[in-house]
């Protein structure tokens, strides 16, 4: 892709989710943490991959603005002087073609399920889940696009039901600050 001008991009997503406290071997042994994100090639990537994007993503930033007020020298007129954006948060809103275990426990708060368990108990599980999620984004030559790894809270608002009765889960992520939280195009 040509990185010196804007260009129109069609995209397609694919999300993996590195949960906190789950081990990872590469690049080095560790727990992930927000401190600590497994290599690319580690096989937790894999492990809670959460499959491919219905369509792509709806990122959305916010933050809270605060106008600096100073007047014209000799009018008494008061204008903005500057705008400074405080307390910014981003998120990113996703519907998945695909059901999986880190989707069930997100929506029923359970603990992760992890093969090969075949039951679960709604409610039982931490109220928060985080991890790292990495999204590779591919463009319409299905070349990779953008790679980004966010530390973030992970939420599944809705088990949808979509065309031909498939059920197409819904994340919300919503980034959380990490050191390490990077993206690359």
């Amino acid at each position: 892709m040509n990185q010196v001008a804007p260009s129109v991009i069609a995209t397609g997503d694919w999300l993996y989710l590195a949960p906190a406290g789950q081990a990872y071997v590469l690049p080095a042994p560790g727990i992930v943490s927000a401190n600590a994100i497994p290599g690319g090639a580690d096989p937790v990537w894999q492990s809670y991959a959460l499959g491919t994007v219905k369509e792509p993503s709806v990122d959305k930033r916010t933050s809270k603005a605060a106008k600096i007020k100073a007047p014209i020298p000799g009018t008494g007129i008061v204008v903005t002087q500057n705008v400074l954006h405080t307390e910014h948060e981003l998120m990113m809103e996703v519907t998945m073609n695909e059901i999986s275990r880190t989707a069930l426990a997100g929506f029923y708060r359970t603990p992760l399920i992890a093969l090969p368990q075949t039951s679960f108990t709604p409610f039982s599980g931490p109220a928060s889940l985080q991890g790292w999620l990495k999204r590779q984004r591919y463009d319409a030559a299905n070349g990779l696009w953008i790679i980004d790894e966010w530390w973030v809270d992970v939420d599944v608002t809705d088990l949808a039901k979509g065309d031909n009765n498939i059920i197409q889960p819904k994340f919300t992520f919503e980034w959380l600050y990490s050191p390490l939280a990077a993206s690359a195009i």
